[in-house]
């Protein structure tokens, strides 16, 4: 009980002190709350010829609403072949997505790839993924999660709501798309790929291959933290029967690393559990200066320059356009009210809520008819496509299903030791980790982690014919390790 206690105040004062540093750095450092303005004739050129300021700008941007109609107006394509779809679950929820599965050359019979994006993202995020070469002649689905772009708000954000929404999605598009023999592959980043991580350990029948990009698996990193915190506490109790012994105690220190490590990278994870009023205004304040500050790490990571912040914000944002451009005179093709009802905070309220419910450790406890659905894929599968034996179930939280994870080894979201040692016992076989040397957090965003990812993807919907390494032989910065 102490211990609980103690932890709940750990996170609370941890929280607040992001809360405030991230409140002067908008305020003092980048004048969050004096510049929401229009920007200058010299800033509009700068916006139309492709370049962005270096420091933050503001939102209200001319390229901002050309790439709102673009993204989202459902008259329109959102990317060259593709059209915006929605499916509706049994309890009324509806996803918003995006597919190329039109025209004679694609339909039944072909084999389905199913892209997630994470926080604050949108389907978009896979633009250049989406639209490879290399992947033209495959079912391409890219969904928005539950409470952001397109698709409808949960009442909550819990496993019970959220691994359930999108088992069943999954289980619409297999039905929809996806014929006998064929492939049904899944490309998660960042929360999409803890909420991969969770349907490839709880749901692993709903795909062949999972590959999860910029992300973790939950219970992994929970045991590797609580082992992390055994072996220090051991070396301290042995360093205060021998205080002499300071190396010990250095080592007890230092054992501890990638947790301090890793609390500093997460610091806004606890500012966005704050209570509501807290947490909302910090993704709210100076005109969304949190979330034009992630969006400007992307573009300038990604680095071409093809991009403004102003279109990034119009992906990340959703619908934002008048009421006229966003629906259709099909009443089973249009935005649903819950997203309507977003449109003010950009719905914000709604996307920081994957952090603040339990999506990523509390225990999902599966309707039963999704527990029969999931069965019955099972009757038409060989066992061994699970890459597991018959009572080798692996530690809680371990994958049931072949992956490859794909990492950029200068993400700052994560500390890769937490997120990677002693991953293997968590992977089944035919399993991969794919390390892309000079990558950040939005790998597919970036021009050698998009085309990575799309390697991936093309090779494991091809049938896997050969090693992974010898798929990504020519490409450059990129370590591989398999299981």
């Amino acid at each position: 009980m102490l211990g609980t206690l103690a932890l709940r105040g750990f996170s609370f004062a941890y929280g607040l002190v992001g809360f405030v540093l991230l409140t002067a750095t908008a305020a003092l450092r980048d004048g969050a709350f004096t510049r929401n303005r229009r920007p200058s004739e010299k800033e509009d050129e700068e916006f139309e010829k492709g370049t962005f300021p270096s420091r933050l700008v503001s939102a209200h941007m001319a390229n901002k609403q050309l790439a709102q109609k673009l993204y989202w107006d459902l008259s329109n394509n959102p990317l060259p072949g593709f059209k915006h779809m929605f499916y509706k679950l049994e309890n009324g929820v509806q996803l918003h997505y995006v597919t190329n599965a039109v025209g004679p050359n694609l339909g039944s019979g072909k084999n389905v790839a199913i892209f997630i994006h994470g926080f604050p993202d949108s389907y978009v995020l896979w633009r250049k993924i989406l639209t490879s070469p290399a992947l033209s002649s495959h079912i391409l689905i890219a969904v928005d999660l539950p409470g952001y772009g397109g698709s409808d708000s949960l009442e909550k954000y819990d496993p019970d709501h959220v691994l359930e929404t999108m088992t069943w999605f999954i289980l619409g598009m297999r039905e929809q798309y996806l014929s006998d023999g064929g492939k049904l592959i899944m490309v998660t980043h960042d929360w999409g790929t803890i909420v991969g991580a969770r349907l490839a350990s709880e749901a692993n029948q709903l795909a062949d291959r999972w590959i999860l990009a910029n992300g973790v698996i939950p219970q992994h990193v929970r045991s590797t933290v609580q082992s992390l915190l055994a072996s220090s506490r051991q070396m301290l109790h042995t360093f205060m029967r021998n205080p002499t012994n300071t190396a010990l105690l250095r080592k007890s220190f230092s054992t501890v690393g990638p947790m301090f490590s890793q609390l500093g990278q997460s610091f806004y994870v606890f500012t966005l559990n704050l209570p509501m009023p807290l947490s909302s205004f910090v993704v709210r304040m100076g005109n969304f200066w949190f979330v034009r500050l992630l969006l400007l790490v992307q573009a300038e990571k990604e680095g071409t320059g093809s991009e403004t912040l102003g279109e990034l914000l119009a992906a990340s944002f959703g619908p934002a356009l008048p009421g006229e451009a966003l629906q259709s005179s099909n009443p089973d093709h249009q935005y649903g009210e819950s997203v309507m009802k977003r449109i003010p905070d950009h719905g914000m309220s709604q996307k920081i809520r994957v952090y603040r419910e339990g999506l990523a450790l509390s225990p999902w406890t599966k309707s039963l008819e999704a527990i029969a659905a999931l069965s019955e894929i099972s009757r038409g599968r060989s066992f061994s496509a699970s890459g597991r034996a018959l009572f080798d179930d692996g530690p809680p939280g371990a994958l049931k299903v072949p992956a490859t994870l794909v990492w950029g080894n200068k993400d700052p979201a994560g500390d890769r030791r937490l997120a990677l040692s002693g991953l293997s016992d968590y992977l089944t076989r035919r399993s991969d980790i794919v390390m892309v040397k000079e990558g950040g957090h939005w790998l597919p965003t970036e021009e050698v982690g998009a085309k990575v990812i799309a390697d991936v993807t093309e090779w494991a919907l091809t049938g896997e014919k050969t090693p992974l390494k010898e798929k990504l032989v020519d490409a450059e910065g990129i370590t591989i390790q398999s299981t």
